[in-house]
């Protein structure tokens, strides 16, 4: 199932990827941020918890953790083209499951 996921801010630089959503308060205008040739993160000085997604090369949801708390490690999927950092509960909002496809909007 295609699922549609709009205004995603794009990290795809070393620096944005590094910095990712360290020291803020929320996603800001966005609804997510995905990172570009990313297959782990992490949520170290990231002030609060966040569901993740891993994508293959054609967006297609490989494997996903919700609620994961700041000062965490996600595991490395290596499979993994792109991360989905999504706000708390938005696998369950958004009803994602593993095959889905995303279309960022």
């Amino acid at each position: 199932m295609i699922k549609k996921i709009s205004r995603i801010e794009i990290a795809d630089s070393p620096i944005s990827k590094s910095l990712g959503l360290i020291g803020r308060k929320d996603f800001r205008d966005y609804n997510g941020m995905l990172l570009k040739n990313a297959n782990a993160i992490h949520t170290f000085f990231v002030r609060f918890p966040i569901d993740v997604v891993f994508l293959d090369r054609d967006f297609k949801v490989l494997k996903f953790v919700e609620k994961l708390s700041p000062f965490h490690f996600s595991p490395i999927v290596w499979k993994a083209k792109h991360t989905l950092e999504l706000p708390q509960n938005s696998i369950k909002n958004h009803s994602l499951k593993v095959g889905d496809k995303i279309d960022l909007e």
